[in-house]
Parts: C-alpha cells; structure tokens; sequence
C-alpha cells in the first residue's frame, strides 16, 4: 500500500473513536462587546489560563476599530474549559 493510498484509506470502522486533543482551542463565551471580553481574558490570566479573543466582524478588524457586540468570542484550551467556567461562573452551557 503506498503513502497515498494510506493517506486517504477510511478509518477502521471498528476501532474505538479517537478523544478530543486538550489542546484544541473551544468556545468558551461570547462576550456583549469588546470590554466584556478583555475583562474576561483579564481574569482568566490572572488565574494563569491563557485565552483568545476572537472579533468575527471583519469589516471591523479591517478598520481597526471596536466590532459590534455580537462579534466577540473567546476561545480556551479543552483542558482548561471547566476551570476558565468557574472562573467566570458560567455554566456548561456557555
């Protein structure tokens, strides 16, 4: 079998389903605007959990201003998602 065919070969359908990586990058909130979300991030440093602010308003981030309020997120590590929501006291359904 040649590395292509390996590349593209389906999975075995019996094997047992693989975990999620704990370093994939998950949802954490979607803040009401610019402010809440650098609060957020704020306090989850200060607890020593990195985040990422995400603005998903592209005509905002071209012009280098605030995005509207829905356009915020902030994403953390899987493996530190149920510490980042104590944190800031929300609960598993974001």
């Amino acid at each position: 079998m040649g590395w292509l065919s390996r590349l593209f070969r389906r999975a075995d359908p019996l094997a047992p389903p693989r975990l999620p990586s704990p370093d994939e990058l998950v949802l954490l909130v979607r803040p009401q605007g610019e402010a809440e979300a650098v609060l957020f991030r704020d306090m989850l440093v200060a607890e020593g959990i990195n985040s990422l602010v995400k603005n998903r308003d592209a005509a905002s981030v071209n012009a280098g201003g605030m995005g509207p309020p829905w356009a915020y997120e902030l994403w953390v590590l899987r493996r530190d998602l149920a510490r980042a929501r104590v944190v800031l006291g929300i609960g598993s359904e974001g």
